[in-house]
């Protein structure tokens, strides 16, 4: 494949511009480091341990990531640092969690709870080790997290076990990334991060720990996040490779819609559509619908086309053969349906990195 022209790969296939990709990753990391802030940004968007390296090597703090799964396939390609952004509780992610801390004894876990608090503890007892923690506070989505009363309760507890060691605490609010009217995201962002801020405060003074983390934010809020004085990093992700949404909300973002997906047109026997290749097992379903770029005044529906397939509309319609390049409406589980993106400079594909993380759901 390396050589090709990307409109002569098999589709449906992800592709991604080198150069604007390393673009968002460079805009991003200054923009942070501008505003004193760090970044940790989250790899659930792309799963791909490539794009990590490149991240890091641009100056990233570590690496955020959701399942213990993913973490460890992470750690045994040599990443470092990581964040896992989701409690670990049962016996099976303990087990692979212990495995984790085998090589990558630095790692970060958030918990929000006294039960899972207590598991955190015995394991680090049983491997020597004191555990690293975030305290997950709830940002008012009511996924995971505590109130902030009780993260504060859990936080003093947590300083004063053997095995763990507090590092802060982390409040992202997924809710807020999306919000089209940008005052309103603002004050939203605003009022519960400053809140999140004297709880981290609160929690300096009470156990003499200095310089405790806050972590969080996304895409989304990050410009107004990194001026939050409390913040201590963020956590954005899909500003990597962008998606049709986020390019809805903010007209002006300066992040480039580094991935797109190709699709072929496999059937033309109607006046009013075509049917492409790519179905929801390509493109994940969204109420937002995929933008093609290199034809005029064409559409993507979904339409009960089913799994493989997908439908076109247009004044103009391609034929048979026509290959079309779009941008996907969520970036993140549009990537966990690929096993690879073909990297191009140019519209050369000069690289093929594995999306090795894809599937790893547990």
């Amino acid at each position: 494949m390396i050589g090709k022209h990307k409109l002569k790969l098999d589709t449906p296939c992800l592709i991604i511009d080198k150069e604007k990709l390393l673009s968002n990753i460079k805009l991003m990391q200054n923009f942070a480091t501008d505003n004193n802030k760090d970044v940790r940004p989250h790899a659930k968007t792309h799963k791909c341990p490539k794009i990590c390296e490149l991240q890091l090597q641009e100056g990233s703090v570590g690496i955020s990531i959701t399942k213990p799964s993913e973490a460890l396939e992470l750690v045994n390609c040599g990443i470092k640092n990581i964040l896992i952004t989701s409690p670990i509780v049962t016996s099976n992610k303990l087990r692979v969690f212990a495995k984790i801390l085998n090589v990558s004894p630095e790692t970060i876990v958030v918990v929000d709870s006294f039960e899972n608090l207590h598991q955190l503890n015995k394991l680090g007892m049983e491997l020597s080790l004191k555990i690293k923690v975030l305290i997950d506070v709830d940002a008012g989505i009511g996924r995971t997290g505590l109130n902030f009363n009780d993260a504060f309760d859990l936080a003093i507890t947590a300083s004063k076990n053997e095995h763990i060691e507090l590092k802060g605490i982390q409040c992202y609010a997924g809710h807020y990334q999306h919000i089209i009217d940008i005052n309103e995201r603002r004050i939203a962002t605003e009022t519960l991060l400053v809140r999140a801020g004297k709880l981290k405060s609160n929690l300096e003074k009470e156990t003499g720990v200095d310089k405790l983390i806050q972590s969080g934010s996304g895409t989304g809020t990050y410009e107004i996040d990194c001026t939050i004085d409390a913040v201590t990093e963020i956590q954005p992700g899909s500003y990597t490779v962008m998606d049709k949404e986020y390019c809805d909300i903010d007209k002006d973002i300066n992040f480039k819609p580094a991935m797109t997906l190709l699709t072929t047109v496999i059937s033309a026997n109607h006046d009013t559509h075509v049917t492409v290749d790519a179905g929801t097992k390509a493109i994940y379903k969204e109420t937002t619908y995929p933008e093609i770029l290199n034809y005029n005044r064409l559409k993507y529906h979904w339409d009960g086309f089913g799994d493989e397939h997908g439908k076109i509309t247009g004044d103009t319609l391609p034929i048979v053969g026509d290959v079309l390049e779009m941008i996907v409406p969520h970036c993140d589980p549009t990537i966990n349906l690929h096993d690879v993106f073909y990297v191009t400079e140019n519209d050369i594909v000069v690289e093929m990195w594995d999306i090795s993380l894809r599937g790893k759901v547990q």
